[in-house]
């Protein structure tokens, strides 16, 4: 081989000896075409027969080997991927789009003829040629050989992604290559084929490009290849048939244009200097275009599929992807072109060799990259599932299609599945597999007719901490976590009842309740050993109501013969077994009472009353940091959230990056993230210390953040479920320790809070300081301020001392929920002493409490009570006391106009009555749903001559409204009204256009009555026998008689609410919250920079007109307790008897004893207890009976327990917040500013509250 030749396969061009060809664009010449004149000289070309085959099979993932199979060298690749060189013939297998997506098997075979060789030495040469000077630089090499023959490439259709020899078609490829390698007869004739082989594989699986196979046709030629026999056929025939059976030219040997001037043969005055590309940065290019090329057509299919599947992903998730798709495919094509352009150049003229580094940097720094485009396939996996359990036979609640909803209205079998995921808990829980092979198995198992549907909640705009699947059974919830359900009942003993028999309407518990603590019925267990018993489909320990001997669990309550037992010894099977009726009621009977520790926890809103019960929770579980790492468990009672710094690892610059950390779901919680106060109404947690119950009954904070009238009803709800109980032995009021000074908000929560007390529940306040590792464990500069207001209340001598003060750190709970999230906060060694600490401190608090008297829930509720029917009087009294003044001054001007007036007889005698104005409330029937708003409200002046008003709502926007008790009575802005048929979905009304925030139900108006009270029998007689003068000093006497008796009724009612207010200083800690007015000058400073803003006047106005009300109800209050303490004290049935005396008032007790009544909900206790699946761990110090063999008694562990907790719904590790009422007081406020502006009217009436009830 001649220095400097270049050898060059043909790729599918054709090209004769003596063409010109250009090396920095790897393309032939079209003008001129060749360096001779026609065809170079016969005698100056050597023919040479060189029969000979070649086959080669190589596993290829990348373009730099898909080239190397065709003897393409970097060089000639680059100018392929920079679109320079049209390819044919078999190198069409380097740009179709089936080899391009991944690894797969390639055959290549090579079948070569004849070698053609110019030879320019042969005399008389130089003459051929078409010039003799070359003057331009049009080309750089002629052609002086040419190697006849073919080139097949054979590879798989559909090449996989890795392991691509295995494969079926792999397979076939290797046997087509050893088939091709035998020895044959003679040349291009048939190998050996046995049957097997001949129809061994299917060639539909297969693509074939050859150089003798046609342009147009497909890749693929798969119609003539039935056979091995009959591929290997066709190719040698096409082979045989082909310029005089030489082929095709499969390679071309090019020879520098220089050298011609140095022989002296052709005249050369341009530079045809030719400078290599960098093959390092080529090959960085043929890397970015393979992954390029594979994220396309990874993205194209992915896009294709999610179009098959709009069920499984969001519509503008695919409008996305497609739009960052094609930009992407666009810019590839941009750089494709450009890397032509300097390949061009830089092969042209050698400067700046690193261009091409720099093209492919400054791309990659501009345009997205490759993996970040793969990524963007988000939805791969879930589509698989999706397709997986629709081909199972499951229904799906998705993006498109069917709603839950209706699917559950067109389900005619009693059992209906539903698993509820999102994609993040798919691919993030570690109970996913569990859950899908469980979800797999029910659809599978067809021993019963059921529904099996798969709900999508990212479709449905909800987040869940776990996948979960949900057991409906007669169109109710019958186990809310059928995976957890399955657990517990493998790790416990459980009890089952018989769903007949199960009443799911009670709204109590009675208090005398036992755990049953039983041996098992079945004749292999142990008859002699107590089992906890939980409840097979909630999960809740099962108690036995020793007054009305039923069975309770958080289902409901059954008659206690109604159940069946399943422990957990091995020995036991899987048969339930069941007791002897008597035998049951015998060991029921002998069931030991729990001593009872119930504990009030209340403080300001974001303080971690929530936070802190769960914390409690696992201190009582465990006694120290490392068992409970160790356990691999999170009781988690109530929703938790938090947030936490970290660095980001992937930051070179330490960048930090907020951790949200939730756990725990419930319809009466919210998780607090969003500055929303967690707690949404009084929740009781019992959970069990050896035999003593301690209920935890939480509470919404102080100072919520949905504002003033939430904390009147949150008081209120307080209340409702204390109710419930007969004492309180401990209140623990939960602070922060680093309140330095006496905020407006600090005042007002620790006053608001002893509002509510009775004077006799001050020995049972405690304080309790959370987060205190700041200030090394103790209250900090919270201290002074609070030792400053409780020094105020002189009269029960409250005060900071060691056995009332306790200092917890709830930051090593939270730095065990991060871990059990993946989280990892540092600072073991701190968390740890913290853990230690506050397991100490917890126990000395339940010692302290336990030491107690108890505080009788009943002084409490009394006053609460009371308070309640004072307030429930007000506006009652405020109205009745001013028809009695309009009573008065009516018969006032009757009796002026009769002793002036000259009436004639047949007028005095229709003057014998007395006038009384009054009002009365009535019921609206169906609620009505009306518009507050300023606009559609109108006061009008229904007394002729009078200056009384009254308040019209003018827009009924909803008559009657059906939504009845789903919306809250007479609240404005109830967010159920966005449900009304009115509102438009976007909470406008279509009657008045205001938004629902305007709207309220209402139930009950005021309508003023005139009555006259005549004595007809009297009145008969006198007319009858009287003379004019006596008529006219009868009616006058019975209207002065009237004034009279007004009067006095007047006086009673001043009176009884002088008497209300020292009632109220007697016996509440504090008689009224007057820290209210710095709350509201704090809320009213807000609204004026609201206002400054350019926000609304409106608000501001309505805080301005509440204090002002305000400060006249203290001042009429101040008075009555100046007054009060010189007259008799009222006690609480003094307090009643007087209500009573009211109601009595001979004119208008009746009229105000009927506005209460209509007025007024009963305000029933609420039964809210969640008897939880926990117990105290040993350090606490419980005393275990010795076992005769293993079995486990649920939530009393010999040693920390390692099996997963038992959560409901979307939870993990928790136990759901109780059943019951949802949050908020029964009787509902009014809902309206204006309503307490109509109440403020009764100036004597002393008592000040912030809410009506």
């Amino acid at each position: 081989m001649a220095s400097g030749e270049l050898f060059r396969p043909a790729l599918g061009q054709a090209a004769q000896l003596g063409a010109l060809y250009d090396a920095r664009s790897d393309t032939f010449v079209s003008q001129p075409r060749s360096l001779f004149k026609q065809w170079p000289p016969a005698d100056a070309v050597d023919i040479r027969l060189c029969r000979s085959t070649d086959v080669r099979t190589v596993e290829v993932r990348t373009f730099k080997e898909r080239c190397a199979q065709l003897e393409v060298d970097v060089e000639l690749g680059g100018s392929i991927l920079a679109g320079l060189v049209p390819v044919g013939g078999c190198a069409r297998y380097l740009a179709s789009p089936n080899t391009i997506r991944g690894a797969h098997t390639s055959l290549r075979y090579n079948v070569t003829t004849v070698d053609e060789r110019l030879s320019l030495a042969t005399p008389g040469i130089r003459e051929q040629f078409a010039f003799d000077t070359l003057q331009t630089d049009i080309a750089t090499h002629v052609v002086i050989g040419v190697r006849w023959g073919a080139n097949y490439i054979v590879c798989p259709n559909s090449p996989g992604d890795t392991g691509c020899d295995k494969t079926p078609e792999a397979l076939a490829i290797q046997q087509l290559g050893q088939i091709l390698s035998r020895p044959t007869p003679g040349w291009l004739e048939e190998p050996a084929v046995t049957p097997e082989e001949q129809y061994g594989f299917s060639w539909s699986e297969l693509s074939v490009f050859g150089d003798l196979l046609s342009e147009n046709m497909p890749a693929s030629d798969n119609a003539r290849f039935q056979t091995s026999r009959g591929f290997i056929k066709g190719l040698h025939q096409r082979i045989s048939t082909t310029n005089d059976a030489k082929g095709t030219p499969i390679q071309y040997t090019l020879l520098p244009l220089a050298f011609l001037g140095y022989f002296q043969l052709l005249n050369i005055r341009t530079n045809l200097t030719v400078h290599p590309s960098n093959p390092d940065s080529l090959e960085r290019f043929m890397q970015h275009f393979d992954d390029a090329q594979t994220a396309s057509a990874t993205l194209q299919r992915y896009v294709s599929r999610c179009q098959r599947y709009p069920i499984a992903v969001p519509s503008n998730h695919i409008r996305d992807v497609g739009k960052q798709l094609q930009a992407f495919i666009a810019a590839n094509k941009a750089l494709r072109v450009a890397l032509g352009r300097v390949l061009r150049e830089l092969r042209s003229t050698g400067v700046d060799p690193d261009r091409l580094g720099k093209l492919l940097g400054d791309f990659h720094a501009r345009e997205t990259p490759s993996f970040e485009i793969r990524s963007l396939a988000k939805f791969t996996a879930k589509m698989d599932f999706v397709k997986g359990i629709l081909d199972e036979g499951a229904q799906y609640v998705g993006f498109k299609g069917r709603r839950l909803d209706s699917l559950l209205a067109q389900n005619r079998h009693d059992d209906v599945y539903i698993l509820y995921f999102t994609d993040a808990v798919r691919r993030n829980s570690e109970i996913w597999a569990d859950t899908r092979n469980l979800f797999s198995e029910l659809l599978k198992n067809d021993h019963r007719p059921k529904m099996v549907v798969a709900v999508d909640c990212d479709a449905l705009g909800q987040s869940l901490e776990k996948p979960y699947i949900c057991h409906r059974r007669h169109d109710r919830v019958f186990v809310e976590d059928l995976l957890e359900h399955r657990k517990v009942l493998a790790v416990n003993c459980v009890m089952q009842y018989n769903a007949g028999s199960l009443d799911a309407t009670l709204t109590s518990k009675p208090l005398q309740r036992r755990a049953v603590r039983i041996p098992c019925p079945h004749f292999s267990c142990d008859g002699t050993l107590p089992c906890n018993w939980i409840c097979a489909t909630c999960q809740s320990p099962v108690e036995y109501g020793y007054v009305d001997e039923q069975l309770y669990c958080e289902c409901g309550a059954t008659p206690f013969d109604c159940w069946t037992f399943k422990c957990n010894d091995p020995t036991h099977g899987s048969t339930w077994a069941s007791y002897d009726k008597q035998v049951l009621h015998g060991q029921l009977k002998d069931l030991e009472p729990f001593e009872d520790l119930n504990i009030l926890i209340l403080g300001e809103t974001g303080v971690g009353k929530s936070t802190w019960i769960n914390a409690f929770v696992n201190y009582l579980t465990y006694d120290s940091l490392d068992d409970a790492i160790q356990a691999g468990r999170l009781e988690c009672l109530i929703p938790c959230s938090f947030s936490t710094q970290l660095k980001d690892p992937n930051n070179p610059r330490g960048r930090f990056v907020q951790k949200d950390i939730k756990m725990g779901k419930s319809q009466f919680e919210n998780d607090g993230a969003r500055g929303q106060s967690a707690t949404q109404c009084t929740a009781v947690y019992g959970v069990t210390i050896g035999k003593t119950r301690v209920r935890l009954i939480d509470t919404p904070g102080i100072g919520d953040t949905r504002g003033l009238e939430q904390d009147n009803r949150n008081m209120a709800d307080i209340l409702k479920v204390l109710r419930s109980y007969d004492k309180l032995h401990g209140i623990l009021v939960l602070l922060k320790p680093n309140a330095a000074r006496l905020t407006v908000m600090f005042r007002f929560c620790i006053k608001q809070l002893l509002t509510q007390l009775h004077r006799n529940a001050a020995n049972n306040i405690v304080f309790g300081f959370t987060n205190t590792r700041g200030s090394n464990y103790t209250p900090g500069d919270t201290f002074k301020p609070l030792e400053a207001l409780l020094a105020e209340y002189k009269q029960v001598q409250m005060g900071l001392f060691e056995h009332n003060v306790y200092c917890f750190d709830s930051e090593s709970f939270r730095y065990l929920a991060a871990r059990q999230k993946g989280i990892d906060m540092g600072l073991v060694e701190d968390n740890t002493r913290s853990w230690s600490r506050s397991v100490s401190e917890s126990k000395r608090l339940l010692k302290h409490i336990r030491g107690l008297t108890p505080h009788q829930v009943r002084s409490t509720i009394n006053l609460n009570e009371t308070r309640d029917m004072i307030v429930k009087l007000t506006e009652p009294m405020a109205l009745i006391a001013q028809k009695i003044q309009t009573s008065i001054a009516v018969n006032n001007d009757q009796v002026r106009m009769l002793n002036n007036a000259e009436l004639s007889r047949s007028q005095l005698e229709k003057s014998l009555y007395v006038q009384r104005e009054t009002v009365e409330s009535y019921e609206v029937g169906d609620p009505r749903t009306v518009c507050t708003h300023g606009d559609c409200v109108e006061v009008r002046n229904d007394f002729a001559g009078r200056d009384e008003t009254v308040v019209v709502y003018k827009t009924m926007c909803h008559r009657p409204c059906y939504l009845g008790g789903q919306v809250k009575r007479n609240q404005k802005g109830d967010p159920k009204l966005k449900d009304c048929q009115a509102m438009y979905s976007n909470g406008f009304c279509s009657g008045c256009s205001h938004n629902y925030l305007d709207h309220m139900h209402i139930y009950y108006d005021y309508r003023p009555l005139t009555y006259r009270h005549e004595n007809k029998d009297v009145s008969k007689e006198l007319i009858k026998h009287a003379s004019d003068i006596e008529l006219q000093q009868e009616a006058i006497r019975l209207r002065e008689t009237a004034i009279a008796e007004f009067k006095v009724e007047h006086a009673q009612v001043q009176e009884a609410a002088i008497q209300f207010g020292f009632f109220l200083k007697r016996h509440a800690i504090e008689p009224y919250n007057d820290a209210t007015i710095e709350y509201v000058d704090h809320l009213i400073q807000q609204e004026k920079l609201k206002v400054k803003s350019g926000g609304k006047k409106q608000t501001l106005s309505i805080l301005e007109k509440y204090k002002a009300e305000h400060l006249q109800k203290v001042e009429a209050l101040t008075r009555a307790m100046a007054r009060g303490d010189i007259d008799i004290v009222l006690d609480d049935q003094g307090a009643r008897q007087l209500v009573d005396s009211l109601y009595g008032l001979p004119h208008f007790g009746k009229d105000l004893q009927k506005i209460v009544q209509v007025n007024e909900m009963a305000a029933d206790a609420v039964f809210r207890e969640k008897s939880c699946n926990v117990s105290a761990g040993q350090h606490w110090g419980r005393k275990e009976r010795p076992r005769n063999r293993p079995r486990s008694v649920r939530g009393q562990p010999d040693k920390p327990s390692s099996s997963p907790a038992v959560p409901s719904p979307a939870t993990t590790g928790q136990v759901t917040a109780p059943r019951g009422d949802a949050a908020g007081p029964v009787n509902q406020p009014r809902g309206e500013w204006d309503t307490y502006v109509r109440g403020a009217a009764a100036k004597a009436l002393g008592y000040f509250t912030s809410k009506w009830r």
